[in-house]
């Protein structure tokens, strides 16, 4: 157990078939923790996922290392696990490997590092230089490079509910549903006074919908009582990456 007031350098690293890409830059960097993201512990990738443990726990100080079940495949799922586990353990310093494993893992952890407090960083390879680990095991060529990002606010609580709602209902939803859904999660009402006015939830929910369809969330037909409002294609990918924010997920052991 890790003491509160520690602050770790932890990195992620999805696994892939370039085992001194992750090894190496995780020792350069002096990480204290590495969490190791793949899709399962049985799958083609498990000598290169045991070989990583390996050598990292082997190093002079030794790294400590997590393995992280995920959709590896599903940008989405990577960016909404990357986010459960900062978010619940927000003291610690973060790092993301973006040059190993899937393409998708690796545009997730660009994407996390807009959200959240995550530096991502590139590791580049000779292709003309000797494998060790494996046909794909090339070496390391020069320092981690660490790519530039710009923060992008989330989305608050309540337009993470009603993107799921919309999500979950497969298609158009009027305006007053959406409106009955958030009050009864408590996320839309009075503010002040005791009862809040039809025009006050028509002004809040006005508000959530703005956020949703800044993000290209939402689609809509209709006007008035015609208003039918769906998720979009990026809605419903995005609804994949902050499903976090409504269920909130232990933190990781390792962490503290």
């Amino acid at each position: 157990m890790v003491h509160p007031a520690v602050r770790l350098r932890v990195h992620f690293a999805a696994v892939g078939l370039q085992i001194r890409r992750v090894v190496e830059p995780a020792r350069d960097l002096q990480a204290d923790v590495v969490l190791l993201v793949t899709f399962s512990l049985t799958d083609r990738l498990r000598h290169e996922l045991g070989k990583i443990k390996q050598l990292l726990e082997e190093s002079t100080p030794k790294i400590r290392t997590h393995v992280v079940n995920c959709d590896i495949w599903n940008a989405g799922a990577v960016v909404d696990e990357v986010g459960a586990i900062v978010t619940s353990a927000p003291q610690h310093e973060y790092f993301y490997n973006v040059s190993s494993g899937a393409k998708t893992a690796c545009i997730a952890g660009t994407i996390a590092g807009m959200f959240w407090n995550v530096k991502p960083y590139y590791v580049a390879v000779d292709y003309d230089g000797k494998t060790v680990h494996g046909e794909e095991d090339y070496p390391v060529h020069g320092p981690p490079q660490f790519i530039p990002t710009f923060e992008i606010p989330l989305l608050d609580r309540a337009s993470v509910t009603a993107l799921q709602y919309l999500c979950s209902r497969g298609g158009p939803v009027s305006k007053r549903d959406l409106i009955r859904h958030l009050s009864d999660q408590g996320l839309l009402g009075p503010r002040q006074s005791t009862i809040a006015s039809p025009q006050a939830l028509q002004a809040q929910a006005n508000t959530v919908l703005g956020h949703l369809d800044s993000w290209g969330f939402i689609s809509s037909e209709g006007r008035g009582k015609q208003l039918r409002i769906s998720a979009s294609e990026r809605g419903v990918w995005g609804n994949r990456m902050f499903q976090h924010q409504l269920t909130k997920r232990p933190r990781l052991g390792i962490l503290g």
